[in-house]
């Protein structure tokens, strides 16, 4: 059985890298349910990826036990260009669910399907 996963909810979790923010997606400790963790500080998310995890073993506000994917953000070269938003947005959320899919099969032993929601 595999995860079904939102494409826009990877969307979602993939912030511009001058945010300051990262975002996240969780997956249950059974495999059969994940959310969405946006936005993240980016020094909260630096502590948690160093090991510095909370005192409640649930990494900033997330569920203890559930295996979280930090989405790399997407950076531009012309920031105030806001036409090119949406499109290199959309290119670094398609690499995320392609490490993602690999991450959770490698790390968790979890197969994952990518949905592609039309809005």
């Amino acid at each position: 059985m595999s995860l079904l996963i939102d494409a826009n909810d990877i969307v979602r979790a993939t912030l511009d890298t001058d945010s300051g923010n990262v975002g996240y997606i969780g997956i249950s400790p059974d495999g059969t349910r994940y959310h969405v963790v946006v936005p993240v500080d980016l020094q909260i998310a630096r502590g948690i990826k160093a090991g510095n995890r909370p005192s409640d073993s649930t990494p900033f506000g997330g569920y203890k036990g559930w295996h979280y994917f930090c989405c790399p953000g997407y950076s531009l070269a012309d920031k105030y260009n806001g036409a090119v938003i949406p499109s290199a947005r959309q290119e670094q959320a398609r690499v995320n669910g392609q490490v993602l899919i690999k991450w959770a099969k490698e790390e968790i032993g979890l197969e994952i399907t990518i949905t592609k929601v039309v809005s």
